[in-house]
């Protein structure tokens, strides 16, 4: 499975309109923020919050990417943010833990 722009957030006016009115599931380690209303298909954003250093940032990023590839065409044609919150304690397991939590969220018919 690829990852082509087209199933990416990359605008700042896009990330914003999920703190408007999108829905929220709180998960373990992070918060998940769904969109309705896209036409093109699942499309996926990343925030991560939690002051970090660039290796686990991008552990964690990756971790996400690959859980939404993997799930991406059973999912609802949304827009899906997925925010690690600044109070997360982020460790070596996080990942692990957040890619459990993520496959399960997106596991049922709708994660919402």
């Amino acid at each position: 499975m690829d990852f082509p722009k087209t199933a990416r957030v990359r605008f700042r006016s896009e990330y914003l309109k999920f703190f408007e009115g999108s829905e929220v599931k709180r998960l373990g380690v992070c918060t998940l923020f769904r969109l309705s209303g896209a036409g093109s298909g699942a499309r996926l954003g990343i925030t991560i919050k939690a002051r970090v250093n660039s290796v686990q940032r991008n552990r964690l990023k990756r971790q996400i990417r690959e859980s939404f590839r993997m799930n991406r065409v059973r999912l609802p044609h949304a827009d899906y943010n997925i925010v690690v919150p600044g109070g997360v304690r982020v460790g070596y397991k996080t990942a692990r833990i957040l890619r459990s939590q993520l496959d399960t969220a997106w596991s049922h018919a709708n994660p919402f």
